[in-house]
């Protein structure tokens, strides 16, 4: 068996993450016998739709699918590749299932995510259908506690389920604009700590687009009664969802009108939700078969010229389609109801990694036009011949079993209601040695971490990477030298470099040299052609402002793309893969192997305490509590964020007085070193002791102690919209440089098509 033309770091992941192993972890198969085994598995398809006795069939596809993806043209799904002829033959990367409004309901479905996380799956769930938080409960007259609180039982469950050791269970959370928890669901991810395995999403409408466009007022409306109970300036919604996008990259924008105009089977019921990063609307139980194209394997040369070698993408792509479509058969599903959605549409999302490459090849900036309408020429052909392609399986083997009554009946009879999809491929990128999906390259050159040493295998190999195609070019031209090589690693900026022509600056712009109106309009140029949704970073520099942010939202709503996600550089509690300067742990990991390896180097930040001025503002509360009256003064930072509280009680020198002193103290030392007043509430309200009971206050009536009272009345007054106060965006904190690592190797993560992705050992994170 020949072997397969891979880079040591390719090799590395697969061994690492992909290859079957013995009960030791050592590997019981080459690369090519993975392949082998891969493109075997899901060539038995092919017998339920030939003859039994017409074995040659079967193994001419296995052939046409194993040199498919040993030329690193085209790599599926990594379930696909990891569980394909295994055990397990889980082949599907991603699920949606659906949370119904009851306890039976949300456990069950909790129950199901498990199963679908260790199989390798990610998970998508929409939680608009859960009556908000304070409604009745009719069952047991008890209260609702609202889909926030379900949401963090869901990250919960995930983060106690590893998938086998190679992926980590990873979840869209998706809460629809109208549902009256809006506002608290909006701002949950602010302190970097809540939900580290989801990514969430606001489902927003055309008519809320338009309400806030003209600053109209929207109603929220309670799902379980379809009553509207308040209303909220638009403005005042997307604002919000704009400040905590800024800050910490999430939630993301689902436009939930588009995403329905396109549904194919709109008789089987409306799309609520997507898969983990968003580029994959699905019905409830459905699940999602992906694979994508390595463009840059796409390069003709004619002379002095290069193009689109489009006559070899038109050979490949039926070969993919057909690939796609053996993996539903021969997938075995977590659940039959799983199982029975899926083969009713039959969905398939071919997509491409490597775009960069490709225009680096022919010579086209990314932030240009010609690359842009080069875009929709290549994602137009492949959607043109992705279709024909399903037409021919169709009168083949039939269409998909819900195609009656769809878009498509009855003048188009698909074989799969959905064909493309422009999904992530951190990993399988690492391993066709491309640029990931249509991201432009993150840099030039950087240091990789590996464990090489095997006599020492906890000793850190440090080695750098420079993208191939720039040393060619450099060294063809004559400004290649291992300086600039060194400077590019060391975070440096080729458009600093006097000896390189400006030709090749302009080429070989990276993401962040990049505007957002570039990321969206490239978005926006594939999503024009791909059935499904487009997964694309949206990168903003560290200075980008909130308006930024803002016309960003706007503009991917006007161009017409599905959802948008935008990642300001600096924000979600990590640095952007940043060359050879080490990625320090965050506030949740112990020092890693990188840490540990490079010494005194690498130091845990130092906390801050931001002191408030010496004249400040300050507003003062009177309070009850049972029999028990007394007064909470908040000193204030000049932007009106707490920052001290003082507590008098009206009995001088009683226990209860002197706890409160106590309380105030350790409260305004936590405020001033940054710990936010929600997340204080989160910890100290429902606490119980006397005095407790009635209160003065409407909004608060009752209360289990003071403290309780306190506590709820500072998370009222300072966390919710309205209030005097912004989140503090924790990026921001001077002196503050916090940062994430990998927490198999060590390496840097980088944040790119909504997953934190690990380019040293394909470790990803999704959420």
């Amino acid at each position: 068996m020949a072997e397969i033309a891979l880079s040591d770091n390719a090799r590395i992941v697969l061994e690492r993450r992909y290859l079957a192993k013995d009960e030791r972890g050592r590997p019981t198969e080459t690369p090519e016998e993975m392949f082998r085994r891969v493109a075997h598995n899901v060539a038995q398809a092919e017998l339920l739709y030939q003859p039994l006795e017409d074995h040659a069939r079967a193994a001419y596809w296995e052939e046409e699918f194993y040199r498919l993806m040993t030329s690193l043209e085209f790599l599926p799904n990594s379930p696909t590749l990891m569980n394909a002829g295994r055990e397990l033959q889980q082949l599907a990367a991603c699920f949606v299932l659906p949370v119904e409004d009851s306890i039976e309901g949300i456990f069950e479905t909790i129950k199901e995510t498990a199963i679908i996380h260790k199989t390798g799956g990610g998970t998508g769930f929409s939680f608009s259908r859960l009556r908000p938080e304070g409604d009745r409960v009719r069952t047991t007259m008890g209260i609702a506690s609202g889909p926030v609180s379900f949401i963090k039982v869901f990250d919960a469950a995930t983060e106690a389920i590893k998938q086998g050791g190679t992926r980590r269970g990873a979840n869209m959370g998706i809460l629809h604009i109208s549902h009256p928890d809006i506002e608290k669901f909006i701002t949950l991810k602010v302190d970097g700590r809540t939900l580290p395995n989801f990514n969430i999403s606001v489902a927003v409408t055309d008519e809320f687009m338009e309400a806030v466009e003209v600053g109209k007022d929207f109603p929220l409306v309670n799902p379980r009664t379809g009553e509207v109970v308040a209303q909220r300036p638009a403005r005042h919604l997307f604002d919000l969802i704009v400040d905590s996008a800024w800050q910490c990259g999430d939630p993301g924008l689902v436009f939930i009108d588009r995403i329905n105009a396109a549904n194919p089977t709109p008789h089987l019921g409306k799309i609520e939700a997507t898969n983990p990063c968003g580029e994959q609307p699905l019905l409830p139980y459905e699940s999602c078969t992906l694979g994508s194209i390595n463009l840059g394997k796409f390069v003709k040369e004619e002379g002095q010229k290069r193009r689109v070698y489009w006559e070899k993408l038109a050979q490949v792509i039926p070969v993919c389609v057909r690939f796609l479509d053996d993996v539903i058969d021969v997938n075995r599903y977590p659940t039959p109801r799983i199982a029975e959605a899926t083969k009713k549409t039959r969905k398939i999302g071919l997509g491409v990694m490597g775009w960069h490459d490709l225009l680096l090849r022919l010579g086209i900036p990314y932030d240009s036009e010609e690359a842009l309408a080069l875009a929709e020429e290549v994602m137009g052909f492949i959607q043109d011949k992705a279709n024909e392609a399903s037409l021919a399986l169709a009168e083949e083997r039939g269409t998909y079993p819900a195609w009656e009554g769809s878009r498509h009946y009855p003048h188009y009879p698909y074989r799969n209601a959905t064909r493309t999809t422009i999904a992530p491929t951190g990993t399988i990128s690492i391993i066709a040695g491309c640029s990931s999906g249509i991201e432009p390259l993150f840099s030039l050159a950087f240091y990789r971490h590996h464990y090489l040493d095997p006599e020492d295998p906890s000793r850190i190999t440090r080695l750098k990477e420079v993208n191939p195609y720039f040393v060619e070019v450099a060294q063809r031209e004559g400004f290649y030298s291992e300086e600039l090589v060194e400077f590019l690693a060391q975070g440096g900026k080729l458009r600093e470099r006097p000896e390189v022509p400006d030709w090749a600056k302009r080429l070989f712009v990276t993401a962040l040299d990049i505007s957002p109106e570039g990321h969206v309009r490239m978005q926006a140029a594939f999503q024009r052609h791909t059935d499904n949704a487009v997964s694309k970073t949206i990168n903003l520099p560290k200075d980008a402002t909130r308006e930024d942010v803002a016309g960003a939202f706007w503009l991917a709503y006007r161009e017409g793309v599905k959802g948008i996600t935008v990642f300001r550089e600096g924000s979600k509690f990590m640095a952007v893969l940043s060359h050879a300067t080490a990625n320090l742990p965050g506030p949740e990991q112990e020092a890693g192997p990188v840490a540990k390896e490079l010494g005194s180097q690498v130091r845990r930040p130092l906390p801050y305490r931001e002191r408030l001025p010496d004249e400040r503002r300050s507003i003062t509360h009177k309070f009850r509590v049972g029999e028990q009256e007394g007064y909470i003064t908040v000193g204030l930072y000049d932007d009106g964020r707490p920052g001290e509280i003082f507590i008098k009680i009206a009995k001088e020198g009683s226990t209860v007085s002197g706890l409160m002193d106590a309380v105030a103290l350790l409260t305004s030392v936590a405020l001033q070193y940054g710990v936010p007043a929600e997340e204080l509430a989160r910890k100290l309200k429902n606490t119980r002791f006397e005095p407790y009971g009635p209160t003065n206050n409407p909004r608060i009536p009752w209360a289990t102690s003071i403290v309780d009272y306190i506590f709820r009345w500072l998370e009222m007054k300072f966390s919710q919209p309205g209030g005097p106060a912004e989140p503090l965006d924790p990026a921001m904190r001077p002196g503050e440089q916090t940062g994430m690592t990998c927490p198999e190797c060590g390496a840097l993560l980088i944040y790119q098509e909504g997953c934190l992705v690990c380019r040293s050992c394909g470790y990803n994170k999704c959420g």
